[in-house]
């Protein structure tokens, strides 16, 4: 294989170089099923032709809708190899929003992974009047009108191959890097989701860069399961093809944890809350645990951080720090490693700002959790912490084929061969996102050091500005309060208020054993949010956090909801971010309430 320069090279270069019978592994009916490279190519070259069978031409674009399973990247290199672009749908996106993408995309055709997710198409027909074809990879006992079988569609490419040469390689060949690779669309955090348009160069060159700063090789095995219609699973999804790693689908996110014991992964990607979620399963287990071994837990934690913030800026540990290390590793580090199979090399987190707390505790119990950073529109990552020196707090350095630079402003630009083509159909919004030298607008703010790491402070359109003209940095205020125990969730207020005041989800699980401590008789979580009891504990949660922070950043006042920010509800981005503008709509009643006095008194209050 020459020289890689397009996703379809990615893909053959996997089949020449890396025969193996794990490449893909999937656990199905309870039980881990492989998927060798051999079948995983044939599957791909079927399928690209069966998507050739139904007109789908270089250039076409074809919706891919599914949770992640080995299908998701059949179809993805099928429709590459088929020399047309494919628009990767969240799974959890409702009808009305998939309705939306798929007519803006102009896609004719579209595959989707099973039954309930060709309904929601279906539901939402008439308003995607140019979709004429709906693959199903796991088919409904009924096929409606306008439905085709996963396996109808083999059968199909196979028969259209015949007597066609090598038709798969050829076409497949014919694509050139500046093709069109994919339309990812935006999360939508404000407005409505812009498709960036993502070459194969786009690709290629952001792995190819990823891959000089990123170990992994044949030997690895990764765990998937940030959703592939994430950008960022994605790139690095290439990563592990190139390389000839093994791939092994999680069932779910909730059974992460579960399938990580048993397939012992090596590396993987996530989002910042899948970090929080395994921490505050420590924690917890500490809030029930007897008063000793509380004690113990806690002091392992902060050991962890400790060792972790020593060796980071290059210190060698004392005897002192070493012998508490080792009584960490003897009661929590070992048994946190083993719940994640225990050969994990490192992790890559993305999609949102890491705390720097989170990335310490985990590197000093043996799992390097690499922060990085970038956008769907920068294919997507500019920067990445190495694994030999990482700067917890930071996103780590830029990856050697990126420039970038910080605005007179504080606003991150960057360069690259990674960088979008531009909004689809949008050139006004494309426009607006480019200096006009050709710089990339971030719209995060950043510093960087002398040793030429860089750290987001936050996004440029989310400062809250008091009425006071005080800049407040929402995102790591929020970090350090999910950092209690009591807080699940948490979302700033303050934009040209005279004070700062926060929405918070309790972590109820903690909270509850809170209640019953103290004797309280609570039953609906909508009784804990307006107990006088309850709201003298955040307020004390408050003022451990105003401690660390500078006068005009300090959270006055707070309100409890009863209930999770969810995406189902469309609070959050699929990459869990929260809308913010959803957010002030919403509460907005709620928000009022914590300014309706006047009075900068902190005070907690339920909802």
């Amino acid at each position: 294989m020459g020289e890689i320069r397009t996703l379809c090279d990615v893909f053959f270069q996997l089949l020449e170089s890396y025969d193996r019978p794990d490449l893909l592994r999937v656990k199905r009916n309870g039980a881990w099923q492989m998927i060798s490279t051999g079948e995983f190519g044939r599957v791909v070259k079927s399928l690209s032709c069966g998507l050739m069978s139904l007109g789908v031409k270089p250039g076409d674009k074809v919706v891919l809708l599914s949770e992640d399973r080995p299908e998701w990247a059949m179809a993805d290199f099928a429709i590459l190899t088929a020399g047309a672009a494919d628009v990767p749908l969240y799974p959890t996106l409702n009808a009305k929003d998939s309705a939306y993408i798929v007519n803006d995309s102009d896609a004719e055709v579209a595959i989707v992974s099973t039954p309930e997710q060709a309904a929601k198409l279906l539901s939402a027909k008439s308003a995607m009047p140019k979709l004429r074809d709906i693959i199903v990879m796991d088919p409904p006992k009924t096929m409606e009108p306008g439905l085709l079988r996963w396996d109808e569609i083999l059968s199909r490419g196979n028969e259209f191959a015949m007597n066609r040469g090598d038709l798969h390689r050829k076409v497949a060949q014919a694509v050139v890097p500046e093709d069109l690779a994919s339309i990812v669309y935006t999360s939508g955090t404000t407005g409505e989701p812009k498709g960036a348009m993502l070459t194969h160069y786009n690709f290629v060159e952001n792995v190819r860069g990823g891959l000089q700063v990123l170990s992994i090789s044949d030997k690895d095995l990764a765990i998937v399961f940030l959703p592939l219609s994430h950008v960022l699973e994605r790139m690095v999804d290439y990563c592990y093809f190139w390389r000839g790693a093994g791939l092994a689908y999680a069932e779910s996110i909730e059974k992460v944890g579960e399938n990580m014991a048993e397939v012992r992964p090596t590396v993987g990607a996530g989002v910042p809350r899948f970090y929080e979620k395994v921490y505050a399963k420590i924690m917890d287990q500490a809030a029930h645990a007897p008063y000793i071994k509380k004690a113990l837990i806690h002091f392992c934690v902060r050991t962890a951080a400790e060792w972790a913030g020593n060796w980071a800026e290059g210190k060698k540990a004392g005897l002192w720090l070493s012998f508490k290390h080792h009584i960490g590793e003897a009661i929590l580090y070992k048994k946190v490693r083993a719940k994640v199979g225990g050969r994990l090399r490192f992790f890559i987190s993305g999609g949102a700002p890491l705390a720097k707390e989170l990335a310490q505790f985990f590197y000093g119990v043996g799992i390097k959790v690499l922060e990085g950073y970038g956008l769907t529109e920068t294919t997507p990552v500019l920067t990445v912490n190495v694994e030999e020196h990482p700067k917890f707090g930071s996103i780590g350095r830029v990856l050697p084929n990126v420039q970038l630079k910080i605005a007179e402003d504080g606003e991150l630009l960057a360069k690259g061969p990674n960088i979008m083509k531009g909004y689809y159909k949008k050139p006004e919004a494309t426009a607006e996102v480019f200096t006009k030298d050709g710089w990339f607008m971030t719209g995060d703010i950043a510093t960087v050091d002398a040793e030429g790491y860089y750290y987001i402070t936050d996004r440029k359109k989310e400062i809250l500005v008091t009425a006071g003209g005080k800049n407040v940095a929402p995102q790591p205020i929020e970090n350090m309060l999910k950092m209690n125990k009591y807080v699940s969730q948490a979302v700033l207020i303050g934009d040209r208020r005279p004070y700062i005041t926060a929405l918070i989800v309790p972590n109820w699980e903690n909270l509850k054993d809170y209640a019953k401590s103290k004797g309280l008789d609570l039953k609906e979580q909508s009784q804990f949010c307006g107990h006088p009891q309850i709201m003298h504990l955040y307020g004390n949660v408050l003022a451990r956090t105003n401690a660390q922070l500078s006068h005009h950043e300090q959270i006055k006042k707070c309100r409890l909801l009863s209930r999770e920010l969810t995406q189902e509800d469309g609070e959050l981005t699929p990459t869990l971010k929260v809308k913010r503008r959803v957010i002030a709509e919403r509460y907005g009643k709620v928000i009022e309430s914590m300014y309706a006095d006047g009075s900068d008194e902190a005070a907690c209050a339920g909802h």
